[in-house]
């Protein structure tokens, strides 16, 4: 693409806010290695603090709140799961704590990895294989059924009853395809939806002053920039921290929802147990809980 002045001289297409930003124009897999040193960093953190810790001392400060994220993500696993799956928990945390750091590591200027179609897909695709694997773990090959339209046929000699297949369901082959598509395009919307209002809203003051940005502005445009960047910062804050949190929430639970759907429906283990915060034991059995 070219841009072309009053003197009608081509310049090459750039970044009009690459004076600005000192991070423009950064490839999203260098996003993707921030993001991933940034968690681990918080990891070893929080590794080191509690292993220093004696047994009656409570953790501070970061350590704290990483211990409370880790206990509501183990509660949530619980409500919407079952005990069974508690040990799941790391990858739920890891899950959020990705997404989140990723759609908030736009504010220090970096390109968001969750504005990627890919990297929400490739999450997506995790939660769509996920979904099969517990459903033929826990069903085995009776999870086929619900792509099947069939008939119960009770036989006179040994009065049992045999399925028999008619059709191939299209409904549920294409409802068991849906959610990959949903849950990918859902927060690459939001995202990458997020990033070009804050780009309208950043070239504001040079369609104000009337300048091409990829030119050297005047002082007027300077004025401008400064005055709507007051008003950036509420909306940068609300499309990266508060939608951004959500998203992440959002996505861990849609793909606890996918599975916990891949479960029989006569599945109640979550009945006969209680959950226990702040406990490394996670949940007690109701049957070893005296009733006095």
């Amino acid at each position: 693409m070219v841009f072309f002045n009053d003197a009608n001289v081509g310049v090459e297409n750039q970044d009009p806010f690459a004076k600005y930003n000192p991070f423009s124009g950064t490839p999203i897999i260098l996003s993707i290695i921030i993001v991933t040193v940034l968690i681990t960093i918080a990891i070893c953190y929080y590794y080191f603090s509690i292993k220093k810790l004696k047994a009656d001392q409570p953790p501070k400060g970061f350590a704290l709140l990483l211990f409370i994220l880790i206990n509501y993500t183990k509660q949530l696993v619980f409500e919407v799961l079952g005990p069974r799956f508690i040990k799941l928990t790391p990858y739920f945390l890891t899950l959020f704590i990705y997404i989140l750091v990723s759609n908030m590591i736009g504010i220090i200027g970096f390109e968001n990895p969750t504005a990627s179609v890919t990297v929400t897909v490739s999450m997506g695709l995790v939660t769509f294989i996920g979904t099969f694997v517990i459903g033929f773990k826990y069903q085995r090959l009776s999870y086929l059924k619900k792509f099947i339209i069939g008939i119960n046929i009770k036989s006179k000699k040994t009065n049992n009853k045999y399925y028999v297949p008619i059709i191939i369901n299209p409904l549920e082959i294409v409802g068991s395809v849906t959610p990959l598509i949903s849950i990918s395009m859902r927060l690459w919307g939001n995202i990458f939806g997020g990033s070009i209002i804050l780009a309208l809203f950043y070239s504001i003051p040079m369609a104000l002053s009337g300048n091409n940005p990829l030119f050297p502005q005047p002082p007027n445009a300077y004025a401008w920039q400064i005055i709507m960047g007051l008003f950036a910062a509420p909306l940068n804050a609300y499309l990266d921290v508060l939608t951004g949190t959500i998203q992440a929430l959002v996505f861990v639970l849609l793909t606890m929802v996918y599975w916990k759907m891949a479960l029989p429906e006569d599945d109640n283990e979550a009945d006969n147990f209680r959950f226990v915060d702040f406990s490394s034991e996670c949940c007690v059995e109701l049957k070893s809980i005296s009733r006095v």
